[in-house]
């Protein structure tokens, strides 16, 4: 199966924060799908650069608001990744770890959300949300 990934932001962000919140979540992405990484590739003078993203990623945008069911409702794709209010308001790592182990998932407030799955099923979460503007 080739997964479609998208990424789903909440639309009010500003700008900085919208960016940011995409990167962290494609570099997840990454971490989770390595497959999704082309090869390294030569330029004619013989620079190698290293592999991009062989999937398109669609960065999305929706009212905060949604985004919590939107989440849930992705429960059963394969990869369903969030970058939860947590993350935002945390120091570093270890206190992002801790705030989050300590509540329940139905307690966290995702900023942003990204799916990967079957065509069909990505389609039909978030199918009729606009890109990102």
């Amino acid at each position: 199966m080739s997964l479609k990934p998208v990424v789903i932001l909440d639309e009010g962000l500003p700008a900085g924060l919208k960016a940011n919140f995409a990167a962290v979540l494609g570099m997840s992405l990454g971490r989770n799908c390595p497959e999704l990484a082309g090869a390294e590739t030569a330029t004619r003078d013989g620079i190698v650069l290293p592999g991009i993203t062989t999937v398109a990623l669609p960065i999305l945008g929706a009212p905060a608001a949604g985004l919590p069911a939107l989440f849930a409702a992705a429960a059963g794709l394969p990869v369903r990744l969030a970058y939860m209010r947590a993350a935002y308001e945390a120091r570093d790592y270890a206190n992002y770890t801790a705030r989050i182990a300590a509540e329940p998932l139905a307690a966290h407030v995702p900023q942003a959300i990204l799916l990967a799955g079957e065509r069909k099923a990505v389609d039909r979460l978030c199918g009729s949300l606009p890109l990102l503007r």
